[in-house]
């Protein structure tokens, strides 16, 4: 892959991350029925997604800035 790819690849693995950990908070704030896993679980889980995101996501920014 192009070097620029792979710098894209990784600012939108930072964006997925962001906009999954945002879009939790908010459903965690303002849902109107209750959720059905229990709110710790869900916590590791999102945690565990936006960890794995971020990490992808300075791999991949280490990639492109080490092809050019």
């Amino acid at each position: 892959m192009k070097k620029e790819t792979l710098k894209e690849l990784g600012k939108a693995s930072f964006a997925l991350g962001n906009l999954i950990t945002g879009m939790s908070v908010i459903n965690g704030l303002f849902s109107l029925k209750q959720v059905s896993l229990p709110q710790p679980f869900t916590a590791i889980i999102v945690i565990y997604i936006f960890v794995l995101t971020y990490g992808a996501g300075i791999i991949l920014l280490n990639k492109g800035a080490d092809n050019d």
